[in-house]
């Protein structure tokens, strides 16, 4: 799967604004809406190829090391 970023943040939008959140963003989306404002997941993709472990690999790193 081609990830363009994993990080930690603080949730800003939504029912869920102020919780701590784990982000992975994915790229390579074809579905090219013509709202979309992330060139870098759809109309330019770039980012790794990381296999599911991979992924959860850096989703614990940071669970690991992110304050409570």
């Amino acid at each position: 799967m081609r990830i363009a970023e994993i990080f930690y943040s603080v949730q800003g939008e939504g029912i869920r604004t102020g919780v701590p959140s784990i982000f992975v963003r994915t790229t390579g989306c074809n579905l090219r809406c013509v709202y979309c404002d992330t060139p870098y997941t759809s109309w330019e993709p770039q980012g790794e190829e990381l296999s599911i472990a991979q992924i959860l690999g850096k989703i614990a790193a940071f669970l690991l090391t992110s304050p409570s």
